[in-house]
């Protein structure tokens, strides 16, 4: 196997993963199909970060207009990442991919984003968000909001720039 370094900074193509909780009481909710960052024959994508979207910085969702997480809601929220055929990521809080400090001080922070150690082959909709034992969704309709950053590479391992080719 060949070893693709990718640069870290500065930022390069990303896209926002809305994933609507849809009623109360639910337990797991899956994250969406994002067809931009699925691995194909021809490009291979490889996920180099998450950041969480919280309502200081997105009040509502860009496709459905329903309104970000409330911050009690996100306390109780852990997403499971499948990649290469595995559980790659398990239950990581998702205050942990909030890097943004407001200051209200009402969401938790880190000083740095979260970064995977080029995670190829995410299969989105075998992830999920998880509710905390014993909790389930409240106050929805809501949905959580992710940054996804990524890089596309060709079948040679060059990245790809701008429009698939």
């Amino acid at each position: 196997m060949q070893t693709v370094i990718v640069q870290d900074e500065p930022r390069g193509p990303s896209v926002l993963i809305e994933v609507p909780v849809p009623n109360n009481g639910s337990q797991r909710i899956p994250l969406p199909d994002i067809s931009q960052l699925r691995s194909t024959i021809d490009q291979r994508i490889i996920i180099k970060g998450l950041r969480l979207i919280s309502e200081e910085v997105l009040t509502n969702g860009i496709i459905s207009a329903a309104i970000n997480a409330p911050a009690a809601e996100l306390q109780k929220m852990s997403l499971t990442i499948y990649a290469e055929g595995w559980e790659k990521g398990q239950t990581i809080p998702i205050l942990t991919f909030n890097d943004f400090r407001f200051t209200t001080g009402a969401i938790p922070f880190r000083y740095s984003s979260t970064r995977f150690s080029n995670w190829v082959n995410v299969d989105w909709p075998k992830s999920y968000i998880q509710f905390a034992n014993g909790t389930v969704s409240a106050g929805a309709p809501y949905v959580v909001i992710l940054d996804c950053e990524y890089v596309r590479l060709d079948a040679q391992n060059n990245e790809i720039v701008g429009a698939s080719r």
